[in-house]
């Protein structure tokens, strides 16, 4: 059937124009202007809060004379130093960036909208999170209104604004395309909101707001297989980005804890027989001894169903939540044990973590930080391994092909399990050493000369 194009594009018209109602969202935001939809009302209010970053880095001493077998991975970052920023708090000129923009920086400039730069204090800096607080001494500031990114839905219209190629702030697009992306090796805590809003190359750092202009999200990265944006890209939802900002600006750095607890995801037949949604709960497969999750008597087998307000779905998202609570928090853990429901009450303690410079191993892999698998990776990798806990991007473990979330499996064709069995391997090698890896469900292979 023909249908007349002005028909067409009234019926659009009005199908738009209903949409805040529809949705809740504020006349404010979404707006019109001679009968057409826009959403320049709420952006004119965005806007002003997004900031150009610019990071002078200190020079690198990577080593690019190794050389490597895997693929480059298809997601990117911007490591140029420049992106974006989102100004939280106008009192205090509190902006909140990606780490990864300003590791190693020795000055960062931030330019505002009206054409203003300033000099930026860091407050602190999460590199397992990605997420680092800047500071600058400026008045007349517009912040953005933090949102839940916890009622995100996957088709909910989000809005991401930034800098991207240094061209000025601007705004592309899209909708949530799923929640709670994982595995992806870019942090070692990763809960990602995906969405096809145009993100590119100084975007990273940047807004993603949803139509009432409230901040949802902090732009982080994109999946680009031949180096430029396919429309999906990658946020840290603002829920996240809220628990680390407020330990980063009480303490300049992160603390975090753990319960002692190795999980498994639960199987289809087990989760409906405890008339569980197919997405909550894990297991307990095992619990350290003297660890807070041993004093608060949870047991093998028990099924971790919530954790404060919290519902656990997987291992990773167990990981989660429990990292980005404070050290001595007093958390409430709901758990089916046979038959019946129980309500747990655990302290978070502080985790000794093990840790392992790469430089010790090989000056090829300068940069990097090696530490035992945590309990999730044990429950993923069950063959064993090590983490790459994180990886400087100017040093050599970086050019070299290694990034943080990469669990090395074998060096030299010798299993690895343990810090000390990979200085072992190390100590034994000859002048060309072969890493295997996984990275997520990916086996990659790195020679290294």
């Amino acid at each position: 059937m023909y249908h007349h194009p002005l028909k067409l594009a009234l019926l659009l018209i009005l199908t738009l124009l209903t949409l805040p109602l529809q949705a809740g969202i504020s006349p404010l935001a979404f707006g019109s202007r001679g009968g057409v939809p826009t959403l320049a009302p709420m952006l004119e209010q965005v806007i002003p809060a997004v900031v150009s970053i610019s990071a002078t880095l200190e020079s690198g001493s990577a080593n690019t004379t190794s050389t490597t077998q895997s693929a480059p991975s298809p997601l990117q970052r911007n490591h140029s130093g420049l992106g974006s920023g989102v100004i939280i708090d106008h009192h205090r000129g509190v902006i909140v960036t990606n780490h990864h923009l300003i590791e190693g920086a020795k000055r960062i400039e931030v330019k505002l909208e009206d054409g203003r730069s300033f000099d930026a204090t860091p407050l602190g800096s999460d590199q397992e999170t990605d997420i680092a607080l800047l500071q600058i001494n400026a008045s007349n500031l517009q912040a953005l209104p933090l949102g839940d990114s916890g009622a995100l839905r996957v088709g909910d219209f989000v809005i991401a604004v930034g800098n991207p190629f240094g061209l000025g702030n601007t705004a592309t697009s899209g909708i949530v395309s799923a929640l709670g992306r994982s595995n992806l090796g870019l942090e070692r805590f990763e809960e990602f909101i995906q969405t096809d809003a145009s993100i590119n190359v100084g975007n990273s750092g940047g807004a993603l707001v949803n139509l009432n202009g409230k901040l949802v999200g902090i732009n982080t990265a994109i999946l680009a297989p031949n180096g430029g944006s396919v429309g999906i890209g990658f946020a840290i939802p603002i829920n996240m980005v809220r628990e680390i900002s407020n330990q980063l600006l009480r303490h300049g750095k992160v603390q975090r804890g753990h319960l002692g607890i190795r999980t498994k995801s639960l199987s289809t037949n087990l989760a409906r027989s405890l008339r569980l949604p197919a997405d909550q709960g894990v297991m307990v497969e095992q619990i350290e001894p003297g660890s807070p999750a041993d004093h608060a008597r949870i047991r093998k087998g028990d099924i971790i169903t919530t954790i404060n307000t919290h519902n656990i779905s997987s291992p990773t998202q167990l990981e989660n939540v429990i990292g980005l609570f404070p050290v001595g928090k007093k958390v409430k853990i709901s758990l089916i044990r046979g038959n019946l429901r129980h309500n747990l009450f655990a302290t978070i303690q502080p985790k000794v973590e093990q840790t392992l410079a790469g430089e010790k191993l090989s000056s090829n892999l300068s940069g990097t930080v090696l530490t035992p698998l945590s309990s999730e990776q044990k429950s993923f990798y069950l063959s064993g391994g090590i983490a790459v806990q994180s990886v400087d991007p100017q040093q050599a473990g970086w050019a070299l092909g290694l990034r943080p979330g990469d669990v090395i499996y074998s060096l030299n064709r010798q299993p690895i399990t343990s810090l000390d069995e990979i200085e072992q391997a190390a100590a034994l090698s000859d002048k060309m050493v072969i890493i295997r890896l996984y990275r997520g469900e990916k086996i990659l292979e790195i020679i290294m000369r």
